[in-house]
């Protein structure tokens, strides 16, 4: 909070100084990634207003504010002016570097590729290394992922300890991701110990309890984050499966948040939506378009899982075929898709052997 008001005080000495808008929106940006407070993405976007009113906003302005887009899944518009400041500024890094990232979001592997080999030429640091390995984890090469982040997993003294939280979280999932969960656990609380209070790394290491049986960790781990939304379905979910007397009182709140979220036409957490319906409110269908509305918007392995969970409890295979044509074109591997994946395969399989049979009896 000093951070803030330091940084607006200096914005107000000088109002008309793009740099210090940028400052504060970053600041902004940090601090609601890390407490998972989508308000302050609301406020550093009014920060730098003023200038993406003007017929060329200034180039660090137009990437805060495709950051802002980004943050908020609106990934087509974030693309478009991450385009327009590479097409001003061809050597700028980290519009390399968060066009590497949208792009793997939305399952563009080719896209996301030729980002990060403009990253390794534009930047002198590790991050083209990272962002390549970030790649061939999700195309079916775990095991060179994790051997390329470990080249990196010591950024050097001077890295801030959210670059170390974010290697070690990399690491963590190229592990979880090759049926390694010790080695995963220990790089989560590895990347914990640099940013303890990170509302995505808590979200996604209570995820890992879950999948791992460990719900009453998973309740440990995010009781203290509940104002987050991603960290109070960990809870929701981790007191559902211990059958906790108090999980009804806090499914009602789960409803009421994503209701919230509808009636305010935030869409940003529309897997979580649909893995929240399947699993606590067990209505498949609802769960099943939900997965097919977030497929339309993003498709890591999250979204991946939840779409294949969907399809087979809603007992519709045929629905996850535009997954598993994806799956087939990109290589993705991950011990917790595989099963799911020829699950699908047999029921579909199974389906088109029973429809022939009653054509032809």
């Amino acid at each position: 909070m000093r951070q803030f008001t330091r940084l607006r005080e200096d914005l107000q000495r000088h109002p008309n100084d793009a740099g210090r808008a940028v400052a504060l929106a970053m600041a902004y940006i940090d601090y609601g990634r890390s407490t998972g407070d989508a308000r302050f993405l609301g406020r550093a976007m009014a920060v730098i207003a003023p200038y993406m009113i003007q017929a060329a906003p200034p180039i660090p302005v137009l990437l805060v504010h495709a950051t802002i887009q980004q943050s908020r899944h609106m990934f087509q518009a974030s693309r478009n002016e991450l385009m327009q400041v590479l097409k001003r500024d061809p050597g700028n890094a980290q519009a390399w570097l968060t066009l590497a990232t949208v792009a793997m979001v939305q399952g563009d592997d080719e896209t996301a590729n030729d980002a990060c080999v403009h990253l390794a030429n534009a930047s002198s640091d590790f991050m083209g290394i990272v962002c390549t390995a970030s790649l061939r984890s999700l195309t079916g090469h775990p095991e060179q992922a994790y051997a390329l982040i470990s080249m990196v997993e010591d950024p050097g003294p001077k890295a801030p300890p959210a670059v170390r939280a974010w290697v070690e979280g990399l690491l963590a999932e190229a592990a979880a991701r090759m049926g390694k969960p010790v080695v995963a656990d220990a790089h989560f609380r590895n990347a914990l110990q640099w940013t303890p209070g990170d509302n995505f790394l808590l979200a996604d290491y209570g995820e890992f309890l879950l999948d791992q049986g460990r719900a009453q960790e998973a309740i440990n781990l995010v009781s203290g984050d509940t104002q987050s939304d991603t960290s109070f379905l960990v809870l929701v979910t981790a007191e559902t499966a211990l059958g906790l007397s108090r999980a009804k009182g806090d499914v009602a709140e789960m409803n009421a948040r994503f209701k919230s979220m509808e009636q305010r036409g935030d869409h940003v957490f529309m897997r979580e939506q649909s893995s929240y319906t399947l699993h606590i409110l067990h209505d498949p269908n609802v769960a099943l378009e939900l997965a097919r509305q977030d497929w339309q918007v993003q498709r890591s392995p999250k979204d991946v899982r939840v779409y294949l969970e969907a399809a087979i409890a809603s007992q519709d295979p045929s629905a996850a075929t535009p997954v598993l044509d994806f799956i087939a074109r990109t290589h993705l591997y991950d011990v917790t898709l595989n099963p799911l994946v020829a699950q699908v395969q047999l029921a579909q399989a199974t389906s088109g052997k029973a429809a022939l049979t009653r054509r032809n009896p």
